[in-house]
């Protein structure tokens, strides 16, 4: 089964032209920030499953679902993994960190085999000026690393010590002119980075690396030399036809790589969507654009490579977009939240075009008193709207779907939308809900199923933000993870809580399973890797959104920005 599924996905990705290199005897597993945004479930019509074959994301969602069965063997002679602890935390320096809502990538060398210390490898964008002391870019490896164990079978220093506690900067580098506080996105092979410089103007950069260029977050290098590159398309002050140049900043908008088509679509704080070609396999050069809203701050783009549609939201309505030979052609728009807000939709569209459906997070709703979950009909005709507490103060961020969503599917009334919105008396304070289906239609239940847990945060329930939620079903154990951070003016807070969501969490008074504390500001959002009994190889990876204020310190050191590693799995 493992060779079979392997060697479908390594005819799809030579099949669409998208192969960088001859076949080789592993196969790679890129993830970032679109992974999670677009969905593909059990029970989807013949015809929706072979369009959805064409569409590398596709495999990459049915490995990171089907990990538990893909996991080679490994040795037993390895301790267990122990609960939810920092494995490791690395410096991002004292100017910035990876931004709230962003998500590092993560690349692993060999789906079908041990996870690799060498060539697996974890990218942070750092929300901070490059210089010569200060990396806006940087990926470490040597990831397996822990203050309990490791299987990496040399240390990280230079030369190699017995010191297993830390990975290796695999690269740094000072891109540009400005911070990339936006998320990354790795080629298929993972030899390329496209990310966003956010200040005005805009720019978009692929970035091929060079393993050693950097040798920590204050001591980048830029790159051009020793094969390392950087191609650059300043997207916003570009003219081309039909396009005038109109120079923006872009504060909410990752770009998006179509890989069947090696073209990236990305937004701007203009309210203009702009289409990219040639991103990892030619020259990167602006196509076109359209205007969705001018002067409003579009999200990240979603690409349905199904129904050949972009989504994308100016923060209050929903849009979709057929892209064509010579331009975008508007498909429909939905209203979701008070154009009395300000900007309330921060993150992108989450698109399963499996079952038909498009999912907002909103921190009001079209009467600018609720926090929401919004499920739209793909076709942008109709909605379903969850309140999950008042009105936020700062956003509300993505929630994830548990596995019964992908096996079962919301069709068959099955499946849960976890989300964190804000308790029922104050919408300053985080707390945690579970949305169900009915069956036969799929639609969202606008009675949550489980309202307002507040053990996300201690048990004082401070003021705070969660962080976007990750989901993830290791083969046995379906987890859920929340990052909570703190207001200035409150202690507590400032961590990581795990669930067991085997079963819907059946009531607010339930309590987590493991708790991580000492993230300051909170978490951004979460990247996962393998399934692996092997020690510290099952992780999932994270920034923090502050320093800590003067007299206290990070894991990572006092004052500055931490990446950090935590192990998947609880108390063993």
């Amino acid at each position: 089964m493992r060779v079979n599924a392997l060697a479908i996905l390594l005819s799809v990705l030579v099949g669409t032209g998208v192969a960088q290199q001859p076949a080789e005897s592993h196969m790679g597993l890129p993830q970032d920030w679109s992974t999670r945004h677009v969905l593909f479930t059990n029970g989807a019509s013949p015809e929706i499953v072979a369009a959805a074959e064409r569409d590398p994301r596709y495999f990459i969602n049915w490995m990171l679902r089907s990990a538990g069965s893909l996991a080679p063997p490994t040795p037993t002679s390895h301790p267990p993994q122990l609960g939810l602890q920092t494995d490791w935390a690395m410096s991002l320096g004292p100017t910035g960190g990876m931004p709230v809502g962003e998500t590092p990538a993560k690349y692993s060398f060999n789906v079908n085999g041990t996870p690799s210390c060498a060539n697996d490898f974890v990218v942070f964008t750092v929300a901070a000026a490059p210089s010569a002391t200060q990396a806006n870019i940087v990926a470490f490896n040597n990831l397996y690393t822990g203050t309990t164990s490791s299987f990496c079978p040399f240390g990280p220093q230079t030369p190699p010590t017995t010191d297993y506690t830390q990975p290796t900067f695999m690269w740094s580098y000072a891109v540009g002119n400005n911070q990339a506080y936006l998320s990354p996105v790795l080629s298929l092979d993972g030899t390329k980075v496209a990310f966003v410089e956010g200040t005005n103007p805009a720019a978009f950069y692929v970035l091929t690396w060079v393993s050693g260029q950097g040798t920590d977050a204050t001591h980048p290098v830029v790159p051009g030399a020793g094969g390392s590159s950087v191609a650059t398309v300043n997207f916003t002050s570009t003219a081309v036809a039909g396009c005038p140049a109109n120079a923006s900043a872009d504060s909410n908008s990752s770009a998006y790589v179509d890989y069947i088509n090696d073209t990236a679509y990305v937004g701007a704080d203009n309210g203009v969507l702009y289409r990219i070609t040639g991103v990892f396999h030619g020259v990167p050069a602006l196509q076109y654009c359209i205007t969705v809203n001018a002067g409003k701050l579009l999200t990240s783009p979603v690409y349905d490579s199904i129904h050949n549609e972009v989504f994308v939201s100016d923060g209050y309505s929903v849009y979709g977009y057929t892209p064509g030979a010579a331009g975008f052609t508007l498909v429909k728009s939905i209203a979701v939240a008070s154009a009395a807000g300000t900007d309330p939709i921060v993150l992108s569209p989450i698109v399963d075009p499996t079952n038909g459906f498009v999912y907002v997070f909103s921190r009001d709703d079209a009467t600018n008193k609720d926090s929401i979950v919004s499920q739209i009909n793909e076709v942008l005709t109709s909605q379903s709207v969850a309140i999950i507490g008042l009105k936020n103060g700062q956003y509300i961020l993505d929630g994830d779907f548990d596995n019964a969503y992908y096996t079962t599917g919301p069709k068959a009334g099955a499946g849960t939308l976890y989300a964190c919105g804000t308790d029922a008396n104050n919408g300053n304070k985080p707390s945690l809900y579970a949305l169900s289906f009915a069956a036969p239609n799929g639609v969202m239940n606008a009675a949550p199923a489980m309202s307002d847990d507040r053990h996300i945060n201690p048990a004082a329930n401070p003021n705070g933000t969660c962080s976007s939620l990750l989901d993830f079903f290791d083969g046995t154990t379906d987890r859920l993870f929340v990052g909570v951070g703190a207001d200035a003016a409150t202690t507590g807070g400032n961590q990581v809580t795990e669930w067991n969501v085997n079963t819907r969490i059946p009531s607010n008074a339930t309590l987590p399973n493991n708790t991580a504390i000492g993230y300051w500001g909170g978490t951004s959002a979460f990247s996962v890797d393998n399934v692996s009994t092997e020690p510290q190889a099952a992780s999932i990876y994270f920034g923090t959104l502050s320093a800590p204020p003067g007299g206290t310190t990070t894991p990572c050191g006092a004052g500055n920005f931490c990446a950090v590693k935590l192990t998947q799995s609880g108390l063993q």
